[in-house]
């Protein structure tokens, strides 16, 4: 049997679980709200617009939990760039090419920080705009704020989804019980299996 080796707590877990549900429930009724005329069948699932819109606002609230938390487990470490990160996105990960040897990686890859970086800055222009468009008049330029950073989120939430599945076979453990093979953390993650000290 492979070794494994951990790399998200139970704490990490629980936390993108909690963004993950709200956040799809968020994309769900927003895009029911954004296109009525095409998908306004969204908001009946929900129960009706007027208790979607409810489970959109208190759904934002939960989102917005979990954004706090993943500021202290994440964004940390999507700071972290280096040289290896800069030569790593230049090739893309080596996603193109078989032949292509990508170098080593830290605890997350370079896409995977930009990724993160993306999730946070949008997660908070949601947050703030949506909590001004429930507590307050919206104005043209909130509505148009909280649109585009939607329509970022609809973006990244299923290319987001494909890498950490279909793209990456065996990434998805990480968030469901969070270890992963040893050999398999080598070939992703050398420069972070030396740092732990996990060789």
């Amino acid at each position: 049997m492979a070794k494994m080796i951990q790399k998200t707590t139970a704490f990490e877990r629980f936390v993108h679980l909690l963004m993950a549900i709200s956040g799809l429930t968020l994309l769900l009724t927003g895009f029911g709200f954004l296109y009525q005329k095409e998908l306004g069948w969204l908001n009946t699932i929900f129960g009706g617009i007027h208790l979607a819109k409810e489970i959109h606002n208190w759904g934002g609230i939960v989102f917005i939990i979990s954004l706090v938390f993943s500021l202290g487990t994440w964004l940390p470490e999507c700071l972290k760039w280096s040289a290896e990160d800069s030569k790593w996105l230049g090739m893309l990960g080596g996603y193109l090419s078989r032949d292509s040897e990508p170098p080593p990686q830290g605890k997350i890859n370079a896409g995977q920080k930009l990724a993160g970086l993306a999730i946070f800055g949008g997660g908070v222009l949601l947050a703030v705009s949506g909590l001004i468009m429930w507590l307050t008049t919206p104005t043209a330029g909130w509505v148009l704020l909280h649109t585009i950073a939607f329509l970022l989120y609809a973006v990244l939430v299923p290319l987001h989804i494909y890498m950490a599945t279909a793209a990456n076979p065996g990434t998805f453990r990480i968030m469901t019980r969070g270890d992963i093979p040893l050999y398999w953390a080598k070939k992703k993650h050398a420069k972070w299996v030396r740092e732990i000290g996990a060789e």
